[in-house]
């Protein structure tokens, strides 16, 4: 435990003055910059501006503890102000920063809102069409936060109780910074900026697709559910390479050893042998970050879960259709929980025979997101108390992934991205899918926002494929609301498959194939004989986003050197799409609530395609 330290606030302020930073042929002139610290004892700031490959400019913050005793950071604080004249109908974009609360948003500068930040960047659209930049490549410490307040970038992170020993220096998170002419080569470029930053060379080839339990069975399924979809899919689909078990198969969270003999008599490892034996792809699900009040760990260790303010168990419950959940966090500080969860995966893995780890309800690893969930907690009693919720969530993060080995793929899920980098192989890039069409363009949004990503940071991954009406139900289907189907018309469910012919490496059926209908399964089959596209780029990207079911509708993907554009007129009302770039003389109508994919026969490159046809 530290020693209690009498609180007296001091804020430090360092200003730097007419730092010039040339961008790619242009200028931009920063002048001004500030940095305060809000701590309980006087942090000393460095600051350098270097330039990093294609343009950008990092800035590097430094924080300092040169006294003799332990300081506690409260937040930090970034202000670059802007040298141009901004106007209030100006355009800006802040990127999605996790995989569903926060997709990209594009307002007016005069229009912005209480939503309008970011972790990842910020993109602001001049007059003259040059972009101003600011985003983040590393959150090892902090989670930064990017917005635009009068005439400046700002970025701000809470010090989640960071403790800055005597003597010890510690870098904030690598902010860059960019002028540029071009959103779409900024953006690749970006992404590429992460990938490099985070150590990022080369990603496992990811080509899944099979079925899953969840969208349908929910938490309640059995074998014969499993198997009698197995069987239905080899006859749809016999090259299918992947069979994922979601959640439901454990006792309570965290006792991922204990399996619901209720349901699944012969054991998880029963179920895999069977997929093994197929040749596919044994994939399971688990909670990575949460445990339950009643689970075996929690009555053994209560000292492996966090604790609030007043040294209570933070508890949330949440009434499901079938259950009571008292879900508890793991505090991934404390070795033991660590050893726990490694011991638990690794017994998935060996004794098992798991070669496929989709972990989820990630967010609730980082202390915001928990806070959201229980509003009376105001900090967190964790094992080590000198670090932040973000550390904590990197050390059960590295944990996981060192448990997993090299090998084995790992899915995040339900994450906030930034912190994820580095340790994952796919990640859940949009929310989750319901079975009715106004989750299709939410989710086309959600995906395609963070289409930088995905192939150079993580493999993207769009979520379930889904095409049930509830005339394909039975009384097995899961007692959640969301997942019951209502009305979905064929050309509404093409459109959720022609999405995922377009992007994501793990095309997962997850309806049941049992009840659903012919016509209906044969979209899963056409997905399934799709080649999973390497590149996917939004190209509307700067007329779309105002609201979470603003989806793209013009959008270009790559193969090889097979070139594929799918239009997407997500309103109800026909729409008529000029295509002259792509090679069609006459314009493409639609009728409304319909998809087309066009497979491109000229002889243009895909960047000069994109660069053609994308949206200024």
């Amino acid at each position: 435990m530290t020693k209690k330290i009498k609180k007296t606030v001091t804020t430090l302020s360092i200003v730097f003055l007419n730092v010039l930073i040339s961008f790619a042929g242009t200028t931009q002139q920063w002048k001004e910059i500030m940095v305060d610290v809000k701590a309980n004892g006087m942090v000393s700031t460095t600051n350098s501006l270097k330039e990093i490959e294609n343009g950008f400019q990092q800035l590097s913050i430094t924080l300092s503890n040169k006294g003799n005793k332990p300081i506690t950071i409260e937040r930090i604080f970034v202000r670059i102000p802007i040298d141009v004249q901004l106007t209030d109908n100006l355009d800006m974009v802040y990127g999605g920063s996790c995989m569903g609360r926060t997709p990209l948003l594009k307002q007016k500068i005069g229009a912005q809102s209480n939503r309008s930040s970011s972790n990842m960047y910020e993109m602001l659209r001049l007059s003259d069409g040059q972009y101003l930049f600011a985003g983040s490549t590393s959150w090892r410490i902090f989670m930064p936060n990017f917005t635009l307040k009068q005439g400046a970038f700002e970025v701000w992170s809470e010090g989640e109780g960071k403790q800055l020993k005597p003597g010890q220096t510690i870098e904030y998170e690598q902010i860059v910074l960019r002028r540029a002419n071009n959103w779409l080569e900024l953006l690749d470029q970006f992404g590429t900026a992460i990938a490099a930053e985070n150590k990022i060379t080369k990603l496992k080839p990811a080509d899944f697709k099979g079925w899953a339990t969840w969208d349908y069975y929910g938490r309640v399924f059995t074998p014969k559910d499993i198997y009698g979809n197995m069987d239905q899919l080899n006859q749809l689909a016999p090259e299918v390479n992947m069979i994922q078990i979601d959640g439901g198969w454990w006792t309570e969270r965290g006792d991922y050893k204990t399996l619901n003999s209720g349901l699944l008599p012969g054991g998880v490892k029963e179920i895999v042998s069977r997929i093994k034996a197929e040749g596919k792809t044994p994939g399971i699900h688990f909670d990575g970050f949460r445990g339950d009040e009643a689970s075996e760990i929690y009555k053994t260790h209560p000292e492996y879960f966090l604790h609030d303010q007043d040294g209570k168990l933070v508890v949330e419950h949440n009434e499901k259709a079938d259950k009571v959940m008292r879900y508890i966090y793991f505090d991934y500080s404390h070795p033991g929980a660590r050893a726990h969860i490694a011991d638990c995966i690794k017994n998935m893995k060996d004794n098992w025979g798991i070669r496929y780890f989709k972990v989820d309800f990630m967010r609730y690893g980082l202390e915001n997101d928990t806070k959201l969930k229980n509003k009376h907690v105001k900090s967190f009693k964790a094992y080590d108390p000198t670090i932040t919720g973000v550390e904590r969530f990197r050390l059960g993060m590295k944990t996981m992934r060192e448990a997993m080995g090299d090998d084995i793929y790992f899915l995040g899920c339900s994450a906030v991205f930034g912190p994820t980098i580095g340790f994952v192989d796919g990640m859940r890039t949009g929310g989750d899918i319901n079975p009715i069409y106004q989750a299709f363009p939410e989710r086309c949004l959600g995906n395609l926002s963070n289409f930088y990503l995905s192939g150079k940071v993580f493999n993207g991954d769009a979520d379930y494929l889904v095409f049930r009406e509830a005339i394909d139900e039975d009384a097995t289907v899961s007692k959640e609301d969301v997942k019951h189907g209502h009305s979905m018309t064929m050309n509404e469910a093409q459109m959720w498959a022609d999405f995922n012919k377009l992007y994501g490496t793990a095309r997962l059926q997850s309806d049941n194939l049992m009840t659903l209908r012919p016509e209906r399964k044969a979209l899963a089959k056409e997905v399934f004989e799709f080649p999973a596209m390497e590149e996917t780029v939004p190209l509307d990207f700067w007329q779309h986003g105002t609201n979470k079911q603003d989806g793209f509708e013009l959008i270009i993907a790559r193969k090889d050197k097979d070139i594929y554009l799918g239009v997407f007129n997500w309103g109800d009302k026909p729409k008529e799409y000029e295509l002259k770039a792509f090679g069609k003389t006459s314009p493409l109508l639609l009728e409304g609530r319909h998809s087309q994919i066009i497979k491109y026969e000229g002889k243009k490159s895909f960047d000069e395609l994109c660069e053609n046809m994308k949206s200024l």
